[in-house]
């Protein structure tokens, strides 16, 4: 069915007759799998005819198969063998195109297309499309976009942030057409035959207005589930400034160009374009990368980034488990087609018995990566283990696209305050949190659960009765916490351990903080989030780490989770999104009960043992305390201890009588000297108990930590593949994948990456010395 639905391709959209084109065409044999090429295409029918001249070699495989390396081989010997120049790689969900390149042993490279019919026998064309190589379209789909970007500035006078409003509803509306009506490419072409069936009207503008009307009803209604646009949202572009858009997009069809062309051509065209404006919500390649991987999140993990922006994380979070499963189907499926064939050669199949065999093991590897296959593997981390939440309406948006572009997945983002319970985004449900909070910012006592369009709470009985569907009993405690936050009017604050006084201290009746720092809720937030023994990476402040005003926050933290790792990036890293503050990377893994029973024993042997070592001072300042019972004055000590005794002893009448006369004798007896005695040995007291308190609990503290010791992997990039203009590239200079790779062995043997380490900076000091 793909071979046939490519053939019907190469007719309708490179305008080759059927007479030039032929299929199953005997080849020499090849490593694995049939020897026979699935399509050929020869310069003309003639050539056809007479078995001669073959241009294009077409390599077909099961529908989301993909493409591996070994098929580049196979395709190229097959190309080689007939003296095709070009080579087409297809599993219906990409299409790779390659020139073949003469020599021995030659050379393949990957191109943007193949010649049309018409074009076979231009020699300036067919040279132009040679030079087509992957990298050239990516700028080139960069660039394109820029070019509507400057289309709607100069048309519209639209500042960058609503003319990329814009051209995402336009993009919207070409993905939707490409996917879902059958149209190789939307062009202009296709816009003006919608724009001739409108009948209401003969005005022209009208026209072209009704029909942008009827296409973006189309998208709205495709993405309805997903609040990506307000219902009665439209298009705010003259029909002109459309078609000249579409025009710009023609050349590149968004579903047959590859996740890897047109994702990262997006995000770079996000990243140039909102530097200033929405330099907040990108997060560099190169720190994305190395986050994910440091992270290593496998099949089958809930992942979430609350702050997610334009999507970053989440997509190579994504691109990272595709990448993982594709790679283990397909060697499960070469390893299953070479039993197949010795089989086969074994027991003497017919040559149709082998092809079959081999289709039916094709299409069960194609099954598990069919993302519109919701029984696939990457249908369950598309639509099951990302998650994603952002509290401005833009970036929510632009991340929905991003993920689209990059291969779906972008169910899971939603547009609300990532410091609150929405959809699947509540406490203890996530395997992996990835997230560069805002910095900067404060949450106030006065913003309350429920009081804006971020922190609303659903309402919806349909969508309630969804989510208790999908998510079950710990979705409805949330819910049910949510709703009543909000009818209570209670600050954001409230909910967290750090937003109280004191800190942890119960909610009901506690007292809320007048505010703290975005940053500081984030990583509470991102705790609460996990799983015990969930992991989570942070972009995280310095001053958080090491400024001595926020050890109240490394004490919340240590009490919670273990730091795995900790990577000092250089600060030019976030120059480009005009950001100034240090920055590091922190890797904590969140306690499980086991932690969590250690660590409370740890602090509970560490005060022990503090107490017994200012057992001293403790004595003395209950010597103070006794002192200032009497008032410090030795003569008055014996009827203090005599109504203390009484206190302490029978209330019969006569006890309480002999009571009465002592506390009057004592009275009588006290002076205003003793009075003022008794106040400054109390100041003394408490200002001494408080002092020492700090050091027993220093003390026990530092005890703890020595008692729950583990290793921290520490780095330092000097370079983390980033400009201070937001250059990155092979050319930028990058310690991470150093750090990842270090920080690998580590895993691995911590005791033996530490003499490792020891045995480097001893070599280096004696280098120094020489």
């Amino acid at each position: 069915m793909v071979r046939q639905q490519f053939i019907y391709q190469l007719h309708t959209r490179w305008g080759y007759p059927l007479e030039q084109m032929t299929e199953e065409v005997p080849m020499l044999p090849w490593g694995r799998g049939s020897t026979r090429a699935d399509i050929l295409v020869a310069a003309s029918p003639e050539a056809r005819s007479r078995n001669r001249d073959w241009r294009i070699v077409v390599e077909v495989k099961a529908e989301n198969v993909p493409i591996d390396p070994r098929d580049y081989g196979q395709g190229e010997s097959y190309a080689r063998s007939s003296g095709a120049e070009f080579l087409v790689l297809h599993n219906s969900r990409t299409t790779s195109f390659c020139r073949v390149a003469p020599g021995a042993p030659g050379e393949l490279v990957e191109i943007t297309g193949i010649p049309t019919a018409d074009e076979l026998n231009n020699d300036k064309r067919l040279e132009e499309i040679r030079n087509s190589t992957k990298a050239f379209t990516r700028d080139e789909f960069q660039r394109m976009m820029h070019d509507c970007h400057s289309i709607l500035r100069d048309s519209h006078k639209m500042e960058p942030g609503t003319a990329f409003d814009e051209i995402s509803k336009i993009l919207f509306i070409k993905m939707a057409m490409e996917r879902t009506q059958g149209a190789p490419l939307f062009t202009t072409e296709t816009f003006q035959k919608l724009v001739d069936d409108v009948w209401e009207t003969q005005d022209a503008e009208e026209k072209g207005r009704r029909a942008i009307r009827q296409l973006f009803d189309k998208v709205k209604e495709i993405y309805r589930a997903d609040n990506l646009f307000r219902v009665n949202e439209e298009i705010a572009v003259s029909p002109a400034t459309f078609r000249a858009i579409v025009k710009k997009l023609e050349r590149f069809s968004l579903s047959d160009t590859g996740d890897d062309v047109k994702g990262i051509a997006f995000e770079r065209f996000l990243g140039q374009t909102f530097r200033g404006e929405l330099g907040q919500f990108f997060t560099p390649r190169p720190i994305v990368n190395f986050m994910v991987e440091m992270l290593n999140p496998r099949e089958g993990q809930r992942i979430c980034d609350p702050a997610s922006g334009t999507g970053g994380f989440l997509i190579k979070a994504f691109e990272y488990i595709r990448a993982n499963i594709e790679k283990d189907v397909t060697e499960e499926q070469h390893a299953l087609s070479a039993a197949a064939e010795a089989k086969a050669a074994a027991e003497g199949w017919p040559e149709e018995r082998l092809v079959r065999e081999l289709q039916q093991i094709q299409q069960k590897s194609a099954r598990q990566l069919d993302v519109t296959n919701k029984d696939s593997r990457i249908f369950k981390v598309a639509h099951e283990c990302i998650s994603g939440v952002d509290a401005e309406p833009r970036a929510a948006r632009t991340s929905k696209m991003n993920m689209i572009m990059h291969g779906d997945g972008h169910g899971g983002i939603h547009y609300h305050d990532g410091l609150l319970d929405v959809a699947g985004v509540f406490k203890g449900r996530f395997n992996v949190i990835i997230t560069n909070p805002p910095f900067g910012a404060t949450v106030g006592r006065d913003q309350l659960v429920g009081a804006t369009e971020q922190t609303q709470v659903e309402r919806d009985p349909a969508i309630i009765s969804h989510y208790r569907k999908v998510y079950g009993a710990p979705w409805v405690d949330s819910h049910n916490e949510m709703k009543a936050a909000a009818e209570a009017h209670l600050p954001i604050l409230s909910l967290f351990d750090i937003g109280r006084l004191p800190i942890g201290a119960p909610l009901p009746g506690s007292k809320v903080r007048p505010s703290r720092e975005t940053e500081t809720l984030f990583i509470e937030r991102s705790l609460d989030l996990l799983q015990p023994g969930g992991r989570l990476g942070i972009v995280l402040p310095d001053g958080l780490l090491n400024n001595p005003s926020k050890s109240w926050l490394r004490e919340y933290v240590e009490g919670r989770a273990k730091i795995q790792a900790i990577v000092s990036i250089p600060q030019e890293v976030f120059a480009s999104s005009n950001a100034t503050v240090k920055t590091s990377l922190v890797f904590l893994q969140k306690f499980t009960s086991a932690d969590e029973e250690e660590w409370i024993n740890a602090r509970e042997q560490g005060r022990r043992e503090a107490e017994l070592n200012f057992a001293d001072e403790l004595h003395e300042l209950e010597e103070l305390a006794a002192r200032i019972r009497w008032y410090g004055r030795e003569a008055l000590r014996p009827l203090v201890e005599k109504i203390e005794s009484l206190q302490d002893g029978g209330q019969d009448k006569e006890s309480k009588k002999r009571l009465q006369e002592l506390r009057s004798d004592l009275r009588a007896a006290v002076t205003p000297a003793d009075k003022e005695n008794a106040k400054q040995l109390r100041k003394e007291h408490t200002a001494r108990l408080a002092e020492l308190n700090k050091k027993i609990d220093a003390f026990a503290r530092q005890r703890a930590r020595e008692i729950f010791s583990y290793p921290v992997f520490m780095a330092e990039a000097e370079a983390a593949g980033i400009t201070a203009t937001g250059e990155t590239g092979a050319r930028v200079p990058n310690d991470l994948p150093g750090i990842l790779a270090d920080y690998r062995e580590f895993e691995r043997d911590p005791d033996g990456f530490a003499r490792t380490v020891a045995a480097r900076l001893h070599a280096a000091s004696t280098e120094d010395g020489e």
